[in-house]
């Protein structure tokens, strides 16, 4: 369902309907992950507004950690090396990686603050954790990356200590196809 949604054109949605698309694949990419909820909100500690994590994952401790979703379409690095023959990140990923930072540092700061319905998805004694909770960026397309620009790219995530993986769609759809030939192979033998 992914690969078709990349390649028919669906790309111009907005964030929602990636975060929805992403919603289950996510648990399946990390199994670690018993829940994942939507618009989780957030205090800011500094300016008192709330903000919304784009999706909250659980996993069986109760420790939470964040993902924060861009469209597919979104330019993540520049097309030319355009800083002293390095390919560097776009506005968009350092906005998106400054503002999973910035609901780390709100999660560290205040904690987390759910609605009832959302608390309600979790089981009863089920207590939700902030330790050193860490993010996932999904956010614009390889596909039509150089090997030059891929190797820059892979710089670019391995950077980010808090920012527990960045990934583009096509990462997604290769990881998916793997696990399911994986899958089908083990129920081959």
């Amino acid at each position: 369902m992914l690969k078709e949604r990349l390649n028919d054109g669906a790309i111009a949605e907005d964030d929602n309907v990636w975060q929805k698309t992403m919603l289950d694949i996510i648990r399946l990419l990390y199994p670690k992950y018993v829940l994942a909820l939507r618009e989780v909100p957030v205090r800011d500690p500094d300016t008192k507004k709330l903000k919304k994590i784009d999706i909250a994952l659980f996993d069986a401790n109760g420790n939470i950690d964040v993902i924060e979703i861009k469209v597919p379409n979104k330019q993540i690095i520049t097309k030319t090396n355009s800083y002293r023959d390095n390919y560097i990140p776009v506005r968009e990923l350092s906005g998106t990686i400054m503002q999973a930072e910035k609901y780390i540092y709100c999660l560290n700061k205040l904690g987390l603050r759910m609605t009832k319905k959302q608390r309600s998805e979790l089981p009863k004694k089920y207590q939700v954790k902030v330790t050193n909770p860490s993010a996932i960026i999904i956010a614009g397309r390889d596909i039509d990356m150089s090997s030059e620009q891929l190797n820059d790219f892979e710089l670019i995530k391995r950077k980010y200590k808090n920012i527990f993986d960045i990934l583009t769609y096509d990462d997604i759809v290769r990881r998916l196809e793997n696990i399911i030939s994986m899958l089908e192979k083990d129920k081959g033998e």
